[in-house]
């Protein structure tokens, strides 16, 4: 028996109808138990084709005897029967049904990813997923989806970039800062220089190195700004908190062939930081870049409930 977090999301006719109607057919799944529903939840739009009308958002949880695999195809097919058309990436949509979480799965392939690979900067799943599953934890790095959801929320939208190399990582920081006004702090891309201390070699560390080892980037700003950082400082769960300059998530950087983009899942795998992870592909680094700011915007967007408890689908 697993536990299961879905996701669900409408923002075209009947919002709440769809919502419902997908909740009430995957409750009464023979495989399914102790299913709850959060509250619902009106979200903006983020990313995507302009002029569209606010989300409905909301998750469910259940333990399972069904497989991940299973779990999406029943998503798919009521996705399909409640008028899902897939045409374009974050267009307007009439249902929406992801697989977040399934126990203790980690892997990915084209057709299906857990841990979903981009949840862990959406405000519209994480909030509700504190409602019916907080104590729910992310296998990956061993945090309940409360602490995420609280730490997510406690700093500025921050991301800090990982893998690639040095002139990747730099060229995307330009493509934020001049596409989206994202404040980006670069990594030193040149050797120490070297100086002599009894004479012996001795690396003599720059301002932004000093900062690295001191905890990551010195966030030179004086509001709630959004910013992305080049490099990985040391990070420190418990002294995370409100500090600005330790990253809420680690944009995991990696290479995809065409065929494994959207709207197949990322690849995920294991993280190896014990830090939250935002997976990120980087063959396309415009793409990437409003990759980034979407996610930026999601930590961030305002998120209201509009059903009192979580039995608007009975």
């Amino acid at each position: 028996m697993a536990q299961c977090l879905v996701s669900f999301g409408a923002n075209l006719g009947t919002r709440e109808s769809a919502i419902a109607a997908a909740a009430r057919e995957l409750s009464t799944m023979p495989e399914v138990a102790n299913f709850r529903a959060s509250r619902l939840y009106e979200t903006p739009p983020i990313g995507g084709p302009s002029g569209q009308d606010p989300f409905l958002n909301g998750v469910a949880a259940f333990d399972t005897t069904a497989g991940a695999r299973q779990v999406l195809a029943w998503l798919q097919d009521l996705e399909n029967r409640l008028g899902r058309v897939r045409d374009r990436r974050w267009a307007a949509r009439s249902i929406d049904l992801d697989v977040v979480l399934h126990g203790n799965l980690i892997g990915g392939s084209s057709d299906l990813t857990v841990p979903h690979p981009r949840y862990t900067a959406r405000r519209f799943v994480l909030r509700p997923a504190c409602d019916v599953a907080a104590d729910y934890r992310d296998p990956r790095f061993g945090w309940t989806l409360r602490q995420l959801a609280q730490h997510l929320e406690s700093g500025n939208a921050s991301m800090a970039l990982l893998g690639s190399d040095a002139a990747t990582r730099a060229d995307l920081c330009d493509r934020l800062s001049s596409r989206f006004g994202i404040h980006t702090f670069a990594e030193n891309p040149f050797p120490s220089p070297m100086t002599v201390i009894a004479n012996a070699p001795a690396v003599v560390q720059t301002p932004q190195q000093t900062a690295m080892l001191a905890g990551g980037p010195i966030v030179d700003v004086d509001d709630d700004s959004a910013w992305v950082s080049a490099f990985v400082g040391p990070l420190t769960v418990d002294e995370a908190g409100s500090d600005r300059n330790i990253p809420r998530l680690i944009a995991r950087m990696q290479w995809t062939r065409p065929e494994q983009r959207w709207p197949a899942p990322h690849n995920i795998w294991p993280s190896t930081s014990g830090w939250p992870e935002y997976r990120l592909e980087v063959d396309d680094l415009d793409w990437a870049a409003g990759e980034i700011a979407s996610a930026l915007d999601s930590m961030r967007c305002p998120i209201k409930p509009i059903t009192e408890d979580g039995d608007w689908w009975c």
